[in-house]
């Protein structure tokens, strides 16, 4: 009985500490109270496992909203349209160029990603607030193989006054492909509650795009929500 008593007062006591949580979490983080949040982001994307090897890190950028139909509760519905860049290898450029008998000079590589995830939110602190998030999506990825030619054109020089013919450089594409697959991601970040129901907020997110080799990289942004 004595045991039965202590095991009904445990959960009681977790039952009031959750309700306390999410109610910071609600009066701090998300005041005043709306169902959706929208947010951008920005930051720096490494490539990782194989995907390293044929390009480098990139940059990122997106945006999106949040969906919570219960703010007394800490679980939320995300959804995020990002773009993101990376820079072709020389280990890349190399194959090419041996497969193809083509000079390539650069490449790149532009995924558009679509995600939806699961996020559960958890208080830290009164205006800190941690979160993870867990989804699926769908992702489209172009990659671009590029040589350096020499085209003719006028230059003009509005200093002095005076327009010449010469030659300019410019980048071709050689070699290109593109595919849209499933993607899945998980991820964890922080909110710094602001003013106005406005949050700052950092994150770190896992994802891979189900192409024949996975495509994986690591997006590390920082954001506002609002």
């Amino acid at each position: 009985m004595k045991r039965y008593l202590c095991a009904m007062g445990a959960l009681v006591f977790l039952g009031l500490s959750a309700r306390a949580s999410a109610q910071t979490y609600y009066e701090q983080t998300f005041a005043p109270v709306q169902p959706v949040h929208w947010h951008f982001d920005v930051g720096y994307s490494p490539t990782i496992g194989t995907t390293s090897q044929y390009f480098q890190g990139g940059w990122t950028f997106g945006g999106g909203l949040t969906w919570q139909p219960r703010p007394t509760l800490p679980i939320a519905l995300r959804a995020d349209l990002d773009f993101t860049q990376f820079n072709a290898t020389r280990n890349l450029i190399a194959i090419n160029e041996a497969a193809d008998q083509t000079q390539i000079d650069g490449g790149y590589g532009d995924v558009i990603g679509l995600n939806v995830d699961a996020e559960y939110r958890v208080p830290v602190t009164r205006s800190i607030t941690g979160f993870t998030l867990v989804g699926i999506g769908v992702a489209h990825m172009h990659v671009g193989l590029t040589q350096t030619l020499a085209f003719g054109s006028y230059l003009c020089d509005p200093w002095f006054g005076y327009c010449a013919y010469g030659l300019v450089p410019g980048q071709v594409e050689v070699a290109s492909g593109s595919s849209t697959r499933f993607t899945w991601n998980a991820g964890a970040g922080l909110d710094f509650a602001l003013s106005d129901g406005e949050t700052l907020f950092v994150e770190a997110r896992y994802e891979r795009i189900q192409t024949s080799q996975p495509t994986e990289f690591v997006p590390i942004t920082v954001g506002l929500r609002f």
